[in-house]
């Protein structure tokens, strides 16, 4: 071979090398977790599954679907679909028109002639799967195949996922964590998020493993925002039970045309022993509503038993939900809980705009068919010199 046809084989190589960085995004680091993963499903996997709640309470409350569904004394949520292991919950909007505080207790649709002037909607989201959704950057999945995502549209929530652990013993020490994200917009960029101050994105922990997402038990992480990327929301609690109950939460301020949370990649481990601290959950927690309900039971109101918030004076049109074409579930799958890795909060993605894999083969072409070229070249060279 020439020394053409040689240094343009050195070149091809040196070129494939230098692409070997170039890959899907992933997280750069995956720490080994320093116990085992006491939740069931935290990667949020498999297929999703339509929850269902006893007519007589609330619809944050899971119960078993049934085989077929008995519609007399069973709630099938269409628009709340969920992974294994794993509980929506949502402050039920106020349908009932005839109600004199209607329009003070979240209602759910303000385009009356009698609606006020600050009137805004609540809705409870719809919870869907990502898995078969488009993919960024940003990117609406952490590890995996799949992430929950709920969303109302033009409209307020305050919502997230909940899921009661028990094997523990009182006065355990747990962390729980879990990687959150929000779009939210008045536009129908999917990619960036623009006029919404605050999703009041933030987990907490029942030590009590309590159901009611407005205990004052709760033990609350700060809120943090995350429109766009990956955040890693953390808390810690003491188990006062046998059991505890993790929640992610969000509440918009403003009723924009997209709302979408995005959750992935969730883990609770112990972190030792510690004593309890009433004062910590009080300082921590902000909800303020009554009935407050004993640190176990299962609430079970007649009404929403909720304060009136401060209104948003931002006159906002409704939205009605098209449910999910998700098949009805035959059955309540089980699962066992795994060891899931705490990820770190270090992201690395692709180049913007380009697909990583075809975008490595084109230039992978084109560098073997310079080679090709400079090879035949060298060859013909050599033959002239001889």
């Amino acid at each position: 071979m020439s020394r053409t046809g040689r240094f343009a084989l050195l070149l091809a190589a040196a070129a494939l090398m230098s692409l070997a960085p170039v890959q899907a995004p992933t997280f750069a680091q995956i720490a080994t977790p320093a116990a085992p993963n006491l939740l069931i499903n935290g990667g949020l996997e498999g297929q999703y599954v339509m929850q269902c709640s006893a007519r007589s309470g609330p619809p944050w409350v899971a119960v078993p679907c049934g085989n077929p569904i008995d519609f007399g004394t069973t709630k099938l949520w269409q628009t709340a679909q969920v992974p294994v292991g794993w509980t929506a919950w949502w402050l039920p909007p106020n349908e009932n028109r005839r109600d004199p505080n209607f329009y003070s207790t979240y209602p759910n649709q303000c385009y009356d002639e009698d609606a006020p002037r600050d009137c805004v909607a609540w809705h409870n989201p719809e919870y869907r799967d990502t898995a078969g959704g488009p993919q960024g950057p940003p990117y609406r999945k952490v590890a995996g195949d799949n992430s929950q995502k709920y969303f109302t549209f033009y409209s307020l929530h305050e919502a997230g996922l909940y899921q009661t652990v028990g094997g523990l013993e009182p006065g355990q020490r747990v962390r729980f964590s879990v990687y959150m994200q929000a779009w939210s917009s008045a536009e129908n960029d999917p990619f960036a998020s623009a006029g919404q101050p605050s999703m009041g994105m933030r987990v907490g922990i029942d030590p009590h493993g309590g159901n009611f997402p407005w205990s004052p038990s709760i033990v609350w992480s700060p809120v943090k925002e995350a429109f766009d990327h990956w955040e890693l929301f953390t808390v810690e609690a003491v188990a006062q039970s046998d059991r505890v109950t993790v929640f992610t939460r969000s509440r918009p301020v403003f009723a924009i045309q997209h709302n979408d949370v995005y959750v992935d990649e969730a883990s609770l481990i112990g972190v030792g022993r510690g004593p309890t601290s009433t004062s910590r959950a009080t300082r921590a927690s902000t909800a303020t509503r009554t009935p407050t309900p004993s640190p176990t039971q299962t609430v079970t109101p007649t009404r929403t038993p909720f304060h009136v918030p401060t209104r948003t004076r931002t006159p906002t049109p409704t939205a009605t939900f098209t449910p999910s074409a998700t098949p009805l579930p035959t059955s309540t799958p089980t699962a066992t809980a795994t060891a899931t890795p705490t990820l770190p909060a270090v992201f690395a993605t692709a180049p913007s705009g380009s697909e990583p894999v075809l975008w490595a083969g084109g230039v992978i072409a084109g560098i073997l068919l310079v080679a090709f070229v400079m090879v035949r070249i060298g060859s013909s060279g050599a033959r002239d010199e001889t």
